[in-house]
Order: structure tokens, then sequence, then C-alpha cells
């Protein structure tokens, strides 16, 4: 499944769910009335006017703190398009339920709570649907003017010799973008997690040796990715040039590396099919004749 864009997590697109949105379903509430809302409610303007107002705070409250936890939970795993429509979806239902409490306290409890739910989750729909994907097409477009953007950058740096060679020299810098270690893309094996360090494993006079940086693994994938050292798991990223050959074991697919004292790097399921992709392709490249 794809993993959802670093657009969609951009400040731009957070303010648009947090402040935009609400900011339009109280415009659209008060002016449409969607569903005789109005009648529905059977109060006055003035009065519709203060519950939509608590409504609205309600839906900034519910939504921020559900993107502050998707952020949270984002750090640790990869969330895909199918994950983040049920989570959008999650919000609705817990918007509308607290909307429903409001309402039902509102009205001194002289409706049964259950049968505000089903008019108060169309309201909720009718003020979300249509700017999520307005958002989330706007957020589609961002991320590709970057993966044009990025992609630019990288032809220039394969057409210089900067990256894609086997003599390519990676810089890697810590968290406070201090340069800590500079390798060629050759001599690296495998890159490993651990804690708050990214362990480069790599061969010096045909010596294994790690080298614990202080980092995290999202933060060097692109100068990883365009060397051949591809993400193959939540913890590890792995040479293909040094990949002898993708196996199946009892716990599932693994990378042989060429290097026989190194360990069987695993490939998970989520990245199983992008590494193959690659390793095929790359070893194909290899073997035609020059």
């Amino acid at each position: 499944m794809h993993k959802i864009p670093d657009s969609y997590f951009k400040g731009s697109i957070l303010a648009c769910y947090i402040l935009l949105i609400p900011l339009y379903a109280f415009f659209f509430l008060l002016g449409a009335k969607p569903f005789h809302l109005d009648t529905f409610m059977d109060v006055t303007e003035g009065q519709l006017a203060f519950r939509v107002a608590i409504m609205v705070a309600i839906e900034i409250v519910v939504v921020l703190i559900s993107r502050l936890i998707m952020l949270l939970v984002r750090s640790k795993h990869q969330l895909n398009y199918t994950g983040f429509i049920i989570w959008e979806i999650l919000e609705g239902v817990t918007i509308t339920m607290f909307c429903a409490l409001f309402v039902w306290l509102m009205e001194k409890r002289t409706i049964l709570y259950v049968d505000l739910l089903p008019k108060l989750f169309l309201v909720t729909c009718s003020i979300l649907v249509f700017p999520y994907i307005i958002v989330a097409l706007l957020s589609e477009l961002k991320d590709k003017d970057n993966k044009i953007a990025k992609n630019i950058v990288t032809i220039e740096k394969y057409a210089s010799g900067q990256i894609g060679r086997e003599d390519s020299t990676l810089p890697f810098l810590d968290e406070k973008k201090a340069l800590k270690l500079a390798v060629t893309a050759n001599a690296i094996l495998y890159l490993e997690a651990a804690d708050n360090y990214v362990n480069i494993c790599y061969l010096n006079n045909d010596k294994l040796v790690r080298f614990p940086l202080r980092n995290s693994m999202r933060s060097i994938e692109q100068i990883c990715e365009s060397n051949n050292i591809v993400r193959c798991h939540r913890s590890y990223y792995v040479n293909l040039r040094k990949v002898r050959a993708i196996q199946k074991g009892p716990d599932g697919l693994f990378a042989e590396l060429s290097y026989a004292a190194a360990p069987h790097i695993p490939i998970s399921s989520t990245y199983s099919e992008a590494v193959t992709g690659k390793f095929s392709t790359l070893t194909s490249f290899s073997s035609v004749p020059v």
C-alpha cells in the first residue's frame, strides 16, 4: 500500500484542517442550514449561531487532538491511504458524537441521544467531505510538485556524478546537521535503527564497522534511496549492490549480503514489492554487456 505523502502533514495543510475548514463550516452551517438544521433544533437565528459556534469549536478540538496523535503514530508506523481515510471517518464520527452530546444537553435531554446521531452525522459529512477532498487534492498536487523538484535535483546530481556511482561519497549528518561520517556508497552494507541512533554498517579493510549516528531513519532516506540503499524494513536499509540473493525463510523474506559475516537483513511485507522490483532492475541492468 502507498504511504501518505509528507505534504499531508506540513504546516499549511494542517492549518487548513484546524483553522480554514472549521471557519468554512461555521459560515456554511449558518448560511446553508443543511438538512433544515434550524428547524431540527427549533431555535432562533441567534441561538443557532451560538450552537454552531460551539459545534465548530468541538470540531477544532477533536481535529487538533486527532492530528497530533496521527503525527505521533506516523513517526513510528507508515500510514497508508486506507488507514488515512479510516482515520478521517473516525474523526467525523467522534465530532458527531460530541456535537450530539452538546445538542442533547442543550435540549435538556428531551430528545433521545441516539435519535440525534443520524441527523448530526449527515450534517458533519456535509461540512467535512467536500473540503477534505479539496485539501487532499491540494496535498497530492503539492506532493507531485515536490517530487518533480527533487527528481530534477537528483537527475542533476546523477549527471554530475555526485550520486549513483559506487564510488559516490555519502555524507551522514546528525540531528544537528553536523557532518559525522563520509563514506563511499560501495562500502555500505546496511543501516539499522537503534533507539535514537542509526547504525551505519560499512566495510573498512574488509571488516564490518558499525558507526552510530544520532538521527532518524527518515532523515537519511533521500541520500540513501539516491544510491540504491533502500528501505526494506521499519528498522533497516540495505545496499542493493551488496545483496547476493533475496530468499524466503520461516519468518518471511530476507536479503543475503555478499559479505559472509554480515547478518541476513529482513524485508517486511510493506517494502517487499518495491525492494524485489528494484533489486531485479539493478541486477538486470548490471548484467547487460557494455
